[in-house]
């Protein structure tokens, strides 16, 4: 099962807009506050709002966005004489699930359509196995400043490894995984640590950054957490990753996609986004996100392939760096 469209009514950046996702790889690029972020968070939060059987997806909505005073009046477009904003999701089969908001009186109602959510996976841009001890305990008990994206991530690592083996496809993304961080990720008692191939056990917080995200990838391959018809959902995946390891991130989210994983990243990494399109031969679809000057809202455009989008923010602002060192105006 997949996300097929989201389409935004008087939500957030957008005014009215219509995400037309593909079943494989899908790429968000756009500049900052231009509401890639956003996105994804609303399609997560519907997608697990409706398998939480405790409460509404418009009040995990609430939780992944955390407003003031949990409003979800908030969440609307800002503009005036605006009375109603809508985030909705439809599958490939038809189902569909939406939140609608009434901005008046700051109340939201969800409406479920046969709708079948695909398990799905939320990586924010800080990695979570270092920050990981303690944090689950920490989080239902005090007021902390994370969202519940973060929460949700720490609960999906904490999952035991699943029995029986993987399927090969996933298998051997894990075996890259574990070729580059030279070990394995085990948890012992509240930590996170690398095995190394001698048995060396080195704690999270001491791994790089960079490491750790792919680390975090291994952790939830192998617990099953995700999965084949699952749903990944990654911010930023380049953020301190080393350019080498940016190309390795490259095709595992290609090899992720190929094996009936829908993948929704949002990135401004040049190395990510032009390795994606090389090597990226179908299901895939680039989105372009941009606000233009004086705009309240952020337009949105797609393309199968990098080239057709009609902006790309990222290439033009490499072009004008190398004019910029050939000192060309």
């Amino acid at each position: 099962m997949a996300i097929r469209s989201v389409i935004f009514k008087q939500f957030s950046a957008f005014e009215n807009a219509e995400l037309g996702l593909s079943p494989g790889l899908n790429v968000f690029i756009g500049e900052n506050a231009t509401g890639k972020t956003h996105a994804m968070k609303a399609i997560y939060a519907l997608t697990r709002g409706v398998s939480d059987e405790q409460s509404e997806p418009s009040d995990k909505l609430v939780r992944v966005f955390r407003p003031d005073d949990d409003s979800p009046g908030r969440l609307a477009h800002r503009g005036a004489g605006h009375k109603a904003a809508s985030v909705k999701l439809v599958d490939d089969r038809g189902g569909s699930i939406s939140v609608s908001i009434n901005t008046k009186s700051g109340s939201a109602k969800s409406e479920l359509k046969a709708f079948s959510p695909p398990p799905a996976v939320f990586l924010p841009s800080r990695e979570g196995l270092a920050m990981f001890e303690g944090f689950i305990a920490s989080y239902k008990r005090r007021e902390l400043s994370f969202d519940e994206t973060y929460f949700d991530l720490a609960e999906s690592l904490s999952a035991s490894a699943l029995r029986g083996a993987l399927p090969q496809a996933l298998k051997q993304i894990g075996s890259d995984l574990e070729k580059a961080l030279g070990g394995k990720v085990v948890l012992s008692g509240p930590r996170f640590y690398l095995r190394g191939e001698g048995g060396s056990m080195l704690e999270a917080p001491l791994v790089s950054e960079g490491l750790r995200k792919l680390g975090s990838i291994l952790r939830l391959l192998q617990n099953g957490e995700l999965r084949q018809t699952g749903l990944l959902l990654w911010d930023e995946p380049e953020a301190n990753l080393n350019p080498r390891l940016t190309v390795l991130v490259a095709k595992v989210l290609l090899r992720l996609a190929q094996n009936d994983v829908q993948v929704v990243l949002a990135t401004h990494d040049y190395l990510l986004v032009e390795t994606l399109a090389q090597f990226t031969k179908q299901s895939c679809r680039f989105f372009a996100f941009r606000r233009t000057d004086g705009a309240a809202s952020v337009e949105v455009s797609a393309s199968e392939t990098l080239d057709g989008l009609p902006f790309n923010p990222i290439r033009a602002e490499f072009l004008a760096h190398y004019d910029r060192l050939r000192g060309i105006d």
